[in-house]
């Protein structure tokens, strides 16, 4: 379809991989540190060089001058729960695609959670929201996640997880990675270009950005290891460097 191969192309660069920056976390945990002041962040993301940025639909429409025309948008399209709920797996769509329409959106991600009682609600949401985006021409970005905590690095798990996003309209998928050799088989056999989300604050993000590309990772999806570091601009610049690569073809840093 014209309108997805469009915003794909918007999405991910000639080389195939993109750099995403999460900056949603504030709808489930408020103003965590970095994210006091979204046009701040969003402005040394950019400035990086991210290929795009996921945001809420709010912080979409009130930023829109600050990142349109420099990179991606991807609009979270599902969520209305906070930290404070104990069903962490309650989601629902809190933004229609076509709202995302109107936004510019290049892509929009929803949630899609295995193994709690959240489950077949979420997996029938994630399938509508695909049928819509398959109208409207716009990529679909499955976020997903199993429930328990505990097999949040279960390779079994998270490629389970991977495959279902697929197998229910996804065009792209975002999970996390083990950090060991499992991770091949994850990405490769969930059927869709991987984004490797960060998780928790790490230490050294390029380690986890440059083993998900070398075992076969479209690119990273990268927030808290962002918008938490001491120089989120610079971070950026180091992630893309890992994901594209100088020399690599169509992967030239901005």
């Amino acid at each position: 379809m014209t309108g997805k191969c469009v915003r794909l192309a918007r999405l991910f660069r000639a080389d195939k991989h993109s750099v995403l920056v999460a900056l949603d976390h504030a709808q489930f945990h408020g103003a965590l540190p970095g994210l006091e002041s979204m046009p701040s962040i969003i402005e040394n993301v950019v400035a990086g060089g991210a290929d795009g940025i996921i945001l809420n639909p709010g912080a979409a429409s009130a930023c829109a001058s600050v990142y349109a025309g420099q990179c991606a948008l991807v609009v979270r399209v599902t969520g209305a729960s906070t930290d404070r709920n104990p069903s962490f797996d309650y989601h629902r769509s809190v933004c229609s695609i076509e709202r995302a329409v109107v936004l510019g959106a290049d892509a929009v991600i929803a949630m899609g959670f295995i193994g709690g009682k959240g489950e077949a609600a979420s997996l029938a949401l994630l399938t509508e929201i695909a049928e819509a985006c398959s109208r409207f021409g716009m990529p679909l970005i499955a976020e997903m996640l199993p429930v328990d905590p505990e097999r949040f690095q279960d390779a079994d798990w998270i490629g389970l997880a991977a495959r279902v996003g697929h197998e229910l309209g996804a065009d792209i998928i975002k999970a996390y990675t083990t950090g060991t050799d499992a991770d091949e088989k994850v990405i490769h056999g969930c059927g869709a270009p991987f984004l490797a989300a960060g998780g928790p604050k790490s230490a050294d993000p390029t380690e986890l950005a440059a083993h998900a590309i070398g075992h076969g990772a479209a690119g990273i999806a990268f927030g808290r290891n962002v918008f938490g570091a001491d120089d989120p601009r610079q971070t950026v610049k180091e992630l893309v460097q890992v994901v594209h690569g100088v020399g690599r073809k169509g992967g030239t840093a901005r």
